[in-house]
C-alpha cells in the first residue's frame, strides 16, 4: 500500500499507493493474466484507436484534466514522463514511460523488474533530466502542485490526480481514456476478477473470517485502514475487518499508528504481517516477536500469521496481481 510525500514522511509511500495505494494494483506474461500489456519493451505504445476528438489530420488535442486544464497534447504521444507514486498504472496498460519518479519507490516496489529502461527523473523531480529525455507529454500525480507550472514550460502536462486516494480502477481508466486504451483496461479487470475469483475459491474462508494488516517499518507498527493490502482482502477476498479494524475503515482512516500494548486490540482470525529487510525494521520485528503479549495472540498461536514485503501495500494493477500470487502460494502451503 504505498504516496511520494516521502521524503518528508518516507513512510508514507508504502502506507499509501496503495493507496497509497490506493489503491493492489499483475506478474504472469500468459494472455490469460491482467499482466499481458505490461510485458512490452517498448518505450510508449500507439493508442489502439484515436479518441473521437482527434481528426485524422489533428497532430494535437485538447484534453482537460483533474485540475480542469485544457492541455494540448500530442494526439500519439511517443515519449512519456511520469511524475507520480503509480507508474505501474500506466504500465498495465501497456504503456512505458522514458522516465518516472523512481528515486523512493524504485526499489519499494513488486516490479523492478519492469522498471528496466525507465529513467530515473529524481524525487522531487529534477527538471534537467526530463528535459534531457525530450518528452513530448508528461502525466503528473505528485501531492506538490508546485511542480506543475515547471513541468508545463518542459511539455504539455497533464494532472491526473495530485497523490490522493482514487480507488486503483478509477485512476487507471482514466489514464486509459487519456491514452485511448479503454479495450486494453476493460481486458486487464476483466482478467483481474477472474482471477480474484480463483483465488477466493481456494482460499476457502469460513463466513465472516476476519484479517488484519500489520505494518511494522523502522521502529513502527502500524493498523492498516481500508487501503493499501486490506482493498485487496477486504475488497476483493471476502475478509472482513476485525473489530478493531473496522472502526479505522468506517472513519476513513488509511493507517494509525499503534503501541504493542494495543495491538491485540485490531488483531482478527488471520494476521498480515507487512515488513521489510531494513536493519530497524528486523530488529523492531524481532522485539515484537519475542514478546509475551506477541505469542498470547490468538492467530498466532494457531499459525495464521502470514508474512509479506510490505511493497505489496502499493495498489496498482502490477501489485495487485501479483498479490494475489503470494497469497494464493501462502494459503497452499497451509494446507
Amino acid at each position: 500500500m504505498p504516496s511520494l510525500k516521502k521524503l518528508v514522511l518516507p513512510l508514507t509511500l508504502l502506507l499509501f499507493t496503495l493507496i497509497l495505494a490506493s489503491c493492489g494494483q499483475p506478474d504472469n506474461t500468459a494472455a490469460s493474466t491482467p499482466t499481458t500489456p505490461a510485458a512490452t519493451n517498448q518505450p510508449t505504445l500507439a493508442p489502439e484507436a484515436s479518441p473521437a476528438a482527434v481528426t485524422e489530420a489533428a497532430a494535437t488535442r485538447k484534453y482537460t484534466d483533474y485540475k480542469k486544464r485544457e492541455v494540448e497534447i500530442p494526439a500519439d504521444p511517443q515519449k512519456i514522463v511520469y511524475v507520480g507514486s503509480n507508474p505501474g498504472d500506466l504500465l498495465a496498460l501497456g504503456i512505458k514511460p522514458a522516465g518516472a519518479s523512481l528515486s523512493v519507490i524504485g526499489t519499494q516496489v513488486a516490479y523492478p523488474d519492469l522498471l528496466e529502461g525507465i529513467e530515473d527523473i529524481g524525487y522531487p523531480f529534477s527538471a534537467e533530466k526530463i528535459l534531457a529525455l525530450s518528452p513530448d507529454l508528461i502525466i503528473f500525480d505528485d501531492w506538490d502542485e508546485t511542480g506543475i507550472e515547471a513541468l508545463s514550460k518542459i511539455a504539455p502536462t497533464v494532472v491526473v490526480g495530485l497523490d490522493g486516494t482514487f480507488p486503483t480502477e478509477e485512476r487507471v481508466r482514466q489514464l486509459a481514456d487519456l491514452f485511448g486504451r479503454t479495450e486494453a483496461a476493460d481486458r486487464w479487470f476483466n482478467d483481474y476478477k477472474t482471477k480474484v475469483a480463483s483465488v477466493k475459491k481456494q482460499l476457502n474462508l469460513t463466513e465472516g473470517d476476519t484479517a488484519t494488516s500489520l505494518l511494522v517499518l523502522g521502529s513502527e507498527l502500524y493498523i492498516m485502514g481500508g487501503k493499501g493490502l486490506n482493498e485487496t482482502l477486504y475488497g476483493q477476498l471476502g475478509f472482513k475487518p476485525a473489530e478493531g479494524v473496522q472502526k479505522l475503515v468506517d472513519a476513513g482512516e488509511r493507517f494509525v499508528t499503534i503501541s504493542d500494548e494495543v495491538l491485540p486490540q485490531y488483531i482478527g482470525k488471520h494476521m498480515f504481517l507487512l515488513t521489510d529487510t531494513s536493519s530497524k525494521t528486523a530488529a523492531r520485528q524481532s522485539a515484537l516477536m519475542d514478546s509475551g503479549l506477541w505469542k498470547a495472540i490468538p492467530a498466532v498461536k494457531e499459525g495464521r500469521v502470514y508474512t509479506f514485503d510490505s511493497k505489496y501495500n502499493f495498489d496498482d494493477p502490477i501489485t495487485l496481481d501479483r498479490l494475489l500470487d503470494e497469497i494464493a502460494g501462502i494459503f497452499k502451503g497451509k494446507q
